[in-house]
């Protein structure tokens, strides 16, 4: 992949927040970095509550994009259930031009290698609506393009979409795909950073890790001492470890006790972080850093729904702007994986997001009825437990 060059546009995404000291002009729409940072921190809360001994790493920002472009084909309390989740607010025109300025911020930067690209694909012969498509391609920058997602080959097609769009470090997000998708929304973000201030690697050295609080594992640790923005407080200390010009940044909060990290978790909003980054004071320290790099993916439904978007992924959802029913669609599958390698050189992460729309049975009310038991008639006693038929018979005269 070739990576596109930008300014501070995590920053805008609400990936990261915006660095220390830093001059970078202000992001186009601010809205949507306080917006998607906030969906982040409701989604890590929910995630991690569901894996609550797993490693989790998420990109708000990618997830967030493609939940958008999701909403555009969307129409009232379904649209409402989605732009609720990840904070969003206003006319379709202006989320759409709000998302396109970020797209646009993304490929500015000369500090990092970032990149961000969305995709759409099309059930082949399924009719779409044209104007989800335009907004799709112009205000998303989508590529788009027709796939037969009832061949075993369509899965292949998206990942190698995605692995294309990583710079190969997720070369899977999908081991299958549900015959029934008609309509597949794909994002990707890459980022590739090298430290202002690297590690040397003769100073990493084998070190014990509180592994999940109660056992012990052994981590390659690197070391650092130079002048840093840290803070100490409240049970947590923080370090910000900027990347190349100090444009973009790593934060660390490392709790003191599980207490202190649930407890962080528990009320991060996107103003408490920036408390806490005004709270950082330059000052000489060294630093202690893992060098790690995991890969996490996941299926987001069930903590989507818990956000306030569950319609979306039921019978009842309404995505009539991007196919009038018959058939009536719905989410029916989204999909993360993610990236993040950390070595004394820098940092690699990138993450995919997946969003597959279904077809859905329409729930029609059937007409009411009249049965008249007036004729001869068999009469079943069963055990529903143990689905035995305990008694059985036809009844022809019950005088």
């Amino acid at each position: 992949m070739t990576f596109k060059r930008i300014g501070s546009a995590l920053a805008a995404a609400g990936l990261l927040a915006a660095p220390l000291g830093s001059h970078a002009a202000p992001a186009p729409a601010p809205s949507l970095a306080t917006s998607y940072a906030q969906f982040g921190f409701d989604l890590l809360r929910v995630v991690r509550a569901d894996q609550p001994k797993a490693n989790v790493f998420i990109s708000p920002a990618g997830i967030a994009v493609a939940l958008a472009l999701a909403a555009d084909g969307a129409r009232g309390a379904t649209r409402e259930g989605i732009l609720r989740t990840i904070h969003a607010s206003g006319s379709a025109s202006a989320l759409d031009a709000a998302n396109a300025a970020l797209a646009a911020e993304i490929a500015k930067t000369t500090a990092v290698k970032l990149a961000m690209a969305n995709a759409l694909w099309l059930q082949t012969g399924f009719a779409v609506k044209p104007p989800f498509v335009t907004v799709a391609r112009r205000a998303f920058g989508a590529q788009v393009a027709n796939l037969d997602f009832r061949q075993p080959s369509a899965a292949g097609i998206v990942n190698a979409w995605a692995k294309a769009h990583t710079n190969g470090l997720i070369p899977q997000v999908l081991d299958t795909i549900d015959p029934s998708t008609v309509v597949m929304i794909a994002n990707a973000i890459a980022f590739d950073g090298k430290w202002s201030l690297p590690f040397a690697k003769t100073a990493t050295k084998p070190h014990p890790f509180q592994a999940g609080w109660s056992s012990t594992a052994t981590v390659n640790m690197m070391y650092g001492t130079a002048q840093y923005a840290y803070a100490a407080g409240d049970g947590l200390q923080t370090i910000r470890l900027p990347y190349a010009d100090g444009s973009f940044a790593m934060y660390v909060v490392l709790p003191k006790d599980a207490a202190a990290l649930d407890a962080f978790v528990a009320g991060a909003t996107p103003a408490h972080f920036d408390a806490l980054r005004a709270s950082l004071r330059t000052q000489r320290g060294t630093i202690g850093l893992p060098r790690f790099h995991i890969s996490f993916a996941t299926q987001l439904n069930g903590a989507l729904s818990k956000l306030g978007m569950a319609q979306a992924f039921q019978h009842d959802a309404d995505f009539g702007a991007i196919h009038a029913a018959p058939p009536a669609l719905a989410i029916g599958d989204v999909r993360h994986a993610s990236y993040l390698n950390v070595d004394e050189a820098g940092t690699q992460a990138a993450a995919v997001t997946t969003i597959g729309i279904h077809t859905t049975s329409i729930r029609v009310e059937p007409p009411p009825f009249t049965m008249i038991v007036d004729r001869p008639f068999v009469v079943a006693i069963r055990d529903e437990k143990s689905g035995q038929l305990l008694f059985l018979g036809t009844i022809v005269n019950p005088a």
